[in-house]
Formats: structure tokens, sequence, C-alpha cells
């Protein structure tokens, strides 16, 4: 029996076990079932591999004698780099029950053969690969380093390994694995076993059609493939995928065979000696608890911690188990010693109890396959107590309680019986507790700006808390601290750790990494009012893998692989200060599932303490294709599910928060980063107060300036930050970057022909310049110039092809030329490729209100919420589209999706309110959507609330509202319209003004009134 995994060139690694122990090479002629190849010619076209594959040829014969395998390679060298690739020829074979045979080792120069073997022999060596891992097999390793080997050389090699079965003879089995990780001119396989032989045989793709012949008086199996090039195989997909070029031969007749032949192996040695002191130890264990649960237990947990692990599988050491009283004894045992001791004592208390075999890697579809002993590579118990299985490992480590007890991820599992037994599936429900747990605590009762002492504990559960145990015993405190602050500070600059320590809990098997520090906390100006800050640590999403492309595109419709079982969670506390008053959380409960998980999130502020709980858990090993897309399409449009929290309008700093405006000893380079951190934070009243400091240590300072023109821009002080953009200009009239803020203010204050001119300047410098094109782009819009403005958004489109902002002002360019068959033909690409294009999808919707063509959109609409089901933006654009054709049932039902995926957040209840008030539709229902959003007080919000009650002619209130947001927003194109159309309505000539002030900010302002202005003249 053997696993032979092809490796390149001329190395091998071969296994068995039994008798004969054969520790020489011996050289030898070929066996006569050998049937030669005719020899690969040297290939007229090299290329830069440093060695190339010219053949492989692999024989089985299957005889009275056991399993005999020739391998042949040969190998041309091709590079420097490939002399030290085939340096060293080497077989590896265990001689308790395997003889090694070569026949050749040659050199191949021109017309020149080199016979190796004429000057030099192997050399014997015992080398324990996996000593590390306390595994001894005792194979021996033959090996040769060839003299004078050059580049050009075709290095040729022949091998025979004859096996005689070992303990598991007269049965033969053999599985070959064709998979190299390099190009192979020329494979062959030639398989013979007599006829009337038992032998079975199945190959995997590609090769599964392939049958064996009788030729004489064997039956014979052979492929014989060209350019067999590697197999890329994808990392998620499922096992039973994986094993491409697999041919599997036994004489087994079903799988009840193994587990027969296994049988009187472990009930011999899991019978105790007359006598034995494990008799003692069960009576113990049995007086000590009492339940049968808690006993089965205990035997593991003696099992697990009293006998250390020690593989030694020479000789029969790999298939037959060390009695129970010699692994007592001894006190280590591999899977097989540990198993039959936890069966004596779980048999000793009375516990129903079998072994069972299993595949740590390959256990995916293992019932398929042909029956073979290669395929196992573990053992252990599987208990019944009171019609519950248990599956119990006593080869792991760290097992407390059944309850806790986790079934192993293997699939499927061989009961080893005298009768023989079929495979039990090993059913994995889902996890109950986490594998791995952060839990964060942030005291920010000091204040928002303050540095914020925080504790974080990172836990490590069952299995894993044992293996980081071991690795942090081999670690001092002091590289502990070095390695954790690199790897937390290294994440989050905000972050300084001060102290690290760790735990361990022995009775509930939990190992903690304790980490203390402090931290500035991201508190931004919200969009709804007060300060904001994001908790992504606990964000909900929907889990999905990348669609496979490329190379793997023919896999795009296999399954994906999921981790399976898992649970990890992570959790985030969070001390306020003022003990909370005032402050809210925004996101709260969700829970989604997608692409085979779950992701949960609970959320509380009380007292003054936020408690957040994220849980991700598996749901199934694996999903299909569809499913997996689905997902992906879900991630894409899902809204936005950070957990926020915000605090309030009128929070009063502290002392502390204070603090963080004096400039103290900083040079003006360090002041300047001091302030872009406190920007990034949203702090723009801290980040001023560095600023103002720097320019006024060096008012010629571009950075500075151009520093605290950014966030004077954001804080609307749009004189102020025009001065300081002209300001950088002077000091330096090629400044990219300055010349670009000198358009962004003139394009927000209305200013568009001085945009045009900040912007080309700024082209002029660099053509590529981005956020120029689209400033200039918008520029030349509002100024009329719709070809001019078309080029500029066409070549961002070229220099930003993943940015649709190109498209969009394409298509808004080209409707206004007239050219609106042009701009179909551009949204109808991108839709091809981008069904879920919200840029494409609202350029469609306003060309269709624009000619007539609205119905035509639907189509398209539909198409995208296919491909994107839950995204809010597209879901906005199809109501508004069904409203303003009639269909009152379809856009409510939109509408009502849209008010579901915003869950009560101002940000998307005003997205909800803004499409209905714009449609005029479900008006009071719109208010109502619209008073959540406004609650907030952001003035955008406000100005959707406005339009609602502008539609339902409440014209006081809507210019009272709009009044409101003008005294913010002075220049909102949407808000002056809005307070002029309102004004008119009371009678008010002055509401002119408004409209021909808001026309002069944004010639299409009028577009989001059309459905009021219709109806207004149609009552009129």
């Amino acid at each position: 029996m053997r696993r032979f995994l092809m490796a390149a060139a001329a190395a091998w690694v071969i296994s068995a076990a039994a008798p004969t122990w054969a520790q020489e090479v011996e050289r030898a002629p070929a066996p006569v079932w050998v049937v030669a190849s005719s020899p690969s010619p040297r290939p007229a076209v090299t290329d830069d591999a440093p060695i190339r594959v010219l053949s492989v040829d692999d024989q089985v014969h299957f005889d009275a004698d056991g399993v005999h395998v020739y391998y042949g390679r040969r190998s041309l060298v091709q590079t420097a780099q490939g002399l030290s690739n085939l340096n060293n020829v080497t077989a590896t074979w265990d001689p308790s029950s395997e003889t090694v045979q070569v026949h050749a080792v040659r050199i191949l120069r021109g017309d020149q053969v080199i016979d190796v073997l004429q000057d030099q022999s192997f050399q014997i060596i015992q080398r324990e690969n996996n000593l590390e891992s306390s595994m001894l097999d005792g194979r021996l390793t033959a090996t040769l380093q060839p003299r004078d080997l050059r580049v050009g050389d075709i290095l040729e090699t022949a091998f025979t390994i004859h096996d005689t079965g070992g303990v598991l003879a007269p049965h033969q089995e053999d599985l070959v694995n064709a998979n190299s990780g390099l190009k192979i001119d020329h494979y062959r396989l030639r398989a013979s076993w007599p006829v009337g032989s038992p032998l079975r045989v199945e190959a995997a793709e590609p090769w599964a059609d392939i049958q064996p012949r009788r030729i004489g008086g064997n039956q014979v199996f052979e492929i014989d493939a060209r350019d067999l090039a590697p197999v890329r195989l994808p990392d998620d997909l499922p096992g039973r995928f994986r094993m491409p070029r697999i041919v599997q031969f036994t004489d087994f007749a079903d799988w009840s065979a193994p587990s027969a032949l296994m049988a009187p192996l472990y009930e011999r040695a899991s019978t105790l000696e007359a006598g034995s002191p494990l008799t003692a130890l069960i009576e113990e264990i049995r007086a000590a608890q009492a339940t049968p649960e808690a006993r089965a237990a205990a035997a593991l947990r003696l099992v697990q911690d009293e006998v250390r692990y020690l593989a030694l599988s020479m000789g029969e050491g790999g298939y037959v188990p060390t009695a129970a009283d010699e692994v007592w004894r001894s006190r280590y045992g591999d899977c097989k010693g540990k198993t039959v001791l936890l069966l004596a004592l779980l048999h000793g208390l009375g516990i129903e109890a079998e072994a069972v075999l299993v595949s740590t890697e390959n256990g995916d579809g293992l019932p398929e396959r042909l029956p073979a002993m290669a395929w196992f590579d573990h053992v252990l118990v599987r208990a019944i107590i009171d019609g519950k299985p248990y599956w119990m490992d006593g080869a792991s480590s760290g097992d407390r309680t059944l309850e806790d007890l986790t079934p192993p991820d293997y699939r499927w599992a061989l009961p080893i019986k005298a009768q023989g037994a079929a495979f039990e599936p090993i059913v994995q429900p889902l996890l109950r507790t986490p594998g791995f747990e952060t839990t964060t605590t942030l005291d920010a009762t000091a204040g928002l700006d303050a540095q914020a002492p925080f504790t974080m504990d990172l836990a490590y559960y069952g299995g894993a808390a044992l293996q980081m145990r071991r690795q942090m015993s081999a670690v001092t405190r002091e590289q502990l601290q070095t390695a954790m602050t690199a790897s937390v500070e290294d994440k989050n600059d905000a972050v300084k750790v001060e102290t690290v320590d760790t735990r361990y809990d022995d009775d509930s098997n939990v190992f903690h990494i304790l980490i203390g520090g402090k931290i500035r906390m991201t508190w931004v100006n919200g969009v709804g009012g007060g300060r904001v800050m994001g908790l992504p640590e606990v964000s909900v999403f929907i889990s999905h893998q990348d669609e496979r492309t490329g190379l793997l595109a023919q896999y795009k419709d296999q399954p994906y692989a999921i981790s399976h079982p898992y649970m990890n969670r992570t959790s985030v506390r969070v001390l306020l200060p003022n003990g909370g008053v005032g402050f809210r959380l925004e996101g709260g409960d969700q829970t989604v599932e997608g692409g085979g998980y779950r992701v949960s999130r609970q959320a509380s502020l009380n007292d003054g303490v936020v408690e957040a709980v994220r849980t991700i858990t598996s749901l199934t090993p694996e999903i299909t294709a569809e499913d997996m897309a689905q997902a992906r399409t879900r991630a894409k449009a899902m809204v936005d599910t950070v957990l926020r929290l915000r605090a309030p309008a009128g929070y009063q700093a502290t002392a502390a928060d204070r603090a963080r405006l004096a400039p103290g000893d900083d040079d003006v380079a360090e002041l300047i980063e001091r302030a872009e951190n406190l920007s990034q934070s949203g702090d723009a009243e801290g980040a001023l107060a560095l600023l103002d400091t720097a320019v006024t240590a060096e008012p010629d300072n571009a950075e500075a300036r151009r520093k605290r023109a950014e966030v004077r821009l954001y804080e609307r002080d749009y004189a102020g930050a025009r001065a300081d953009y002209d300001h950088a200009v002077d000091l330096d009239p090629a400044d990219v970057d300055a010349a670009v803020g000198q358009g962004r203010v003139a394009l927000v204050e209305g200013r568009y022909p001085d945009a045009v001119v900040s912007f080309t300047v700024a082209l002029r410098l660099d053509p590529t310049q981005t956020s120029a094109l689209s400033g200039r782009g918008e520029a030349y819009y509002q100024l009329g110039r719709f070809d001019r403005s078309l080029g500029d958004y066409r070549a961002l489109k070229t220099a930003s092809p993943d940015d649709d902002s190109g498209l969009w002002g394409e298509a808004r360019a080209l409707g206004r030329l007239g050219r609106a068959e042009e701009a179909r033909t551009q949204i109808a690409a991108k839709l091809k490729d981008t069904p879920e294009s919200y840029a494409a999808l609202d350029r469609l919707l306003t060309l269709g209100k624009a000619d007539g063509r609205l119905r035509e959109a639907l189509p398209a609409l539909d198409a995208g919420l296919t491909a994107s089901p839950d995204n809010f933006g597209l879901l906005s654009l199809r109501g508004e589209a069904r409203a303003a054709l009639g269909d009152a049932a379809g856009a409510r039902s939109d509408f009502d999706a849209m008010r579901r995926l915003a869950g009560g957040d101002s940000a998307l209840m005003n997205g909800v309110c803004w499409s209905q008030a714009i449609s005029g539709f479900d008006l009071d229902q719109a208010l109502a959507d619209c008073d959540i959003a406004a609650e907030s007080g952001v003035a955008a919000f406000v100005d959707s609330r406005a339009m609602a009650l502008l539609h339902l002619g409440r014209f006081d209130e809507a210019k009272t509202a709009y009044d409101q947001v003008l005294a913010t927003l002075p220049n909102l194109p949407a808000s002056l319209y809005g307070r002029g159309l309102a004004r008119q309505a009371l009678g008010d000539t002055g509401g002119q003004d408004d409209l021909d002030r808001a026309k002069a900010l944004d010639i299409d302002v009028g577009e989001k009134f059309e459905v009021f202005e219709a109806r207004r003249k149609t009552a009129q």
C-alpha cells in the first residue's frame, strides 16, 4: 500500500509496512513485467524553466508476492538553477516490508551516455521528517548526487519498489497521484495483474473512461498522455473535487472489508491484562463522577493529559495498535494507542464505544471512492450515550466536557467491526461557543478627544488554547510585548500599547492574551448632527468569496468550501462621558446570512455603557456556486451596517478634550501631522486650531496653507479656503493640488468660469488629474458648454475606467446635446457587464423621463435588482419610475423594501423620504419617513422634509423648513428652488429671485420639481 505523490524530476516519496528488513539498494535490471517506452526526444525548443520533465513512466504490477512499482524519469537541465533541482537522486522506503532496486541513473549529453552508477553508489540514511511532530516511521532514504551534471544534460533514472504488503497482506492496493507542479511532456501509467484477480481500478478525470484490457494472462490498465500541464485548483474547492488524475487500485470488495480487517487488531489491543492497573483507574473514575457523560469526559481527559503523543510507525506500527496496558505503562502512544486505551476505559465504565477510521484531509466524498486503507490517516472513538454519538479523539487535547465536544470536520467515519461496517456521517451541528473571541473595552469617560485607556482580551478555546499556551511558553515576556505591540500598533497609529500579559484557565481550557494601553478615538462630524464614532469591529456583512476567473474559470460552477464548523465572536464595550447622557446608538441589532455564514450583532446602550457583540457562525460545509454568486451580489449592494455611536449635538468638551488644541513645542511639520490626524477623525475645530498656529509660525508654508484650506472648505468657510489656496498658488504656480483646490472652491460657490480656469491650470500640469477632469466637466456643464463637458467626462472614463462618474457625466452631457440614443448605447454597454450600475440606471431613468420612454427603463431596472436584490439605490430608482408610470402597488413595494433596509437609520430614511417626495407619492407616509430622518437636524434631511411639505401644499411650513436649511447651506440649489416655489405659492413675487439663483447654481435643479410643478399647473 502506498500513496505516491509525483515529485519534480527524480525525488521519490513512497510508504508501506511489514517484515523483511532491507537496508540496501540493489542494482538490478528492470523487472520482466516492465514494458519499455520509447525515449522522449530532446525538445527542439526550450523554455525558461529550470528543468523540463521529458517523461514520467510509472508501472505497477500486482502478483502473489505483493505490489511492485517501477518509476522511470527523464528530465532536462535547462538553467543553472535546474542543476540544484536535480542535484539529489533519492528513494525512500520502509525496510520492514519493502525493497528497492535501482536500474539506471544515467546522464545523456549529446550522443554520450554516462552511467552514473559505474563510479558512484547510494548512501543510506535514516531521517525522520516528522520528528518535531513526535512521529517516527523508520523509513530509510537512499541518496546520490550525480557528479558532473551540466546545463543541457538529460538525467535519466529508473527504480522499482517491491512491497510485500506487511500486516495488510494478502490485501493489495495502490494509489497513484499523477499531479505534478511541472509540465510533463510524456506521462505514462501502466498497471498489470493476473486475470482472475479481484483487483479493481478507478481513474479520476480526465481518464475516467479508460478500462483495463486483457493482454495474455494479465489485465492491463494504461494511460498515455502528452503535454500534461499542472492542474490549478481553487483553494475553496471542496475536497472531493480536488482529486483529478488520481488512479485507485484495490482488491477490497467494499468498505466493510477494511473495517473487518482492522477489527481483531483493535479488539486485542483494547482488552486489558489480568490485574491491569487501569482497572483501578476505571473504578476511581466511576466513583468520582456521577453520570456516564462525566465519566466519559474524565476518561478522555486522562488519555489526552496523561499520555503524551508519540507515533512509532516502524514495522507493523503503522497499522497495529499498541496494547492499552503498554500505552499506559509507557505513558505515550499514537492515535491508535490512545484510541485503544480510551476504548478500554470506556468499556470498563460500561459505555458503548468503538474505534472509527477517518481521513483528516480527504474525507469529503470518501464513500464514493474505491475502498483502500491508504485513504485513512487517523483513528478515534465514537461513544454512544443515551443514544447520542460523541466523537472522542484521544490524540487531541484540551477537551473538558462532552457538552463542548465538537464533532471533527472529517465528514465520514468507518467503524471498525468484526462483521464489517459501512461509513457513518460525522454530523456537524452549528457551534455554540467560539473558537476565538476578542473583547475590547474603551474607557471614554474623560472625553471624546482625550486618550482613552483600553483593554483587549484575545481568548482562545479548546485545542487552540493549548496550542497557544505551548507557543507562548517558548516566548519571553519581552518578546511577547514587542510582537503584540507591533501587531496592534501597525494596524492603528492612534493606539499605544503599554502592557501585554497572558493567562490560562485550566478548568475551562481557555488561553488569554491580555493587552492594555491608550487610544485616541475617532469621533467624526456626523451627517446626522453631532459627532459620530463607528465601531467597525462589530460590523455586519455578508460573507462571500471571489468569483473564479482566469485559470480557475473552469471551476466557476463548482461548489465553494466553507470553513465549518466555525464560530468567532467580537465584543466591544465603551464607557461614555457624562454618564452617556444624550448619546445614542445607530445600527443596532442585525442578523444576515449568506455565503455559508450567519453574522449577527446585538448592541445596547445602558447607564452610559455601550455593549456590542458580533458573532460569525458557519452554517454548512459548502454552498453552491449559485448561492455564492448571490452572496457576492448581496454583499456588493448591502447598505452600511457599521454600528455607530452618536454624541449629542450640544456635547461640551471636557478639559481633556480641550488639551488637544494646545500646540506645545511642536514644529510646523509636527503641527500639520497632528492636525491631519484630528481632521481624519472629524475634529475640524482641533485641526484648524493647530493649522492656524502652523500658518502663523510659517505664513509661506504651502503645505500648511493647503491643509488649512481643505479643513476650511469642509467647514464651508469658502472665503478662508479661497485665500489659503490662492496663497499656495502664489508661492508655487505649479502646485497642482492648490490649483485643484481653487477650482473646488469656485465650483461650490457657483463661480463656474473661475472653476474652469483653475481646473485647466491643474490639467496642464497633470493631464490625468481625475479631480480636475471631473470638476471642469461639471463647470462646463453648468455654463452650458455641453460639448466640452462631454470631452472632459470621456477623458475621465479613460483615466479612471472603474469610476462610474465619467459615464454619468457623459450620458448627462449627451442628453443635453440631443444625442440621447448615443447616451443609451453607452449605458447599454455598461449594463451588459454591470447590470446593477446605479450611475447607468440613473441616467437611463432621466433620459426616459425627458423623452417619454420611461417604461423602456423598467426591464433594465428589474435586471439590476435581479443581480443585486437588496440594492437600496436601485430600489429608489425603480420606485420612482413605477410611481411616475402610475404603478402604485409596485412603487409602494419598492419603497417598503427601502424602509425595511433602512432599519431606522436617519441617512437611509432620508433616501426613502426623498424618493417618495419628489415623486409626489404616498405623501403622508413620505412625511412620516422624513420626520424620522430630520430628527437628526441634518440640513440635507430637512430639505427632503420640505419637499414633502411642498407637495402636500403646506407652503408656510415648507418655506420655514427651507429657510432653516439655507441658514446652514446658503447655496443649496434644491432648497433655493423649493423656497422659491413655496414663496410664489404664498403670493411672494420675490420667489422668482430664489428660482433664478438656484438655476444659476444648477441648471438641472428643476428636474427634481417637475412632478410638483406639473400638478401645480394642472390645479391652477
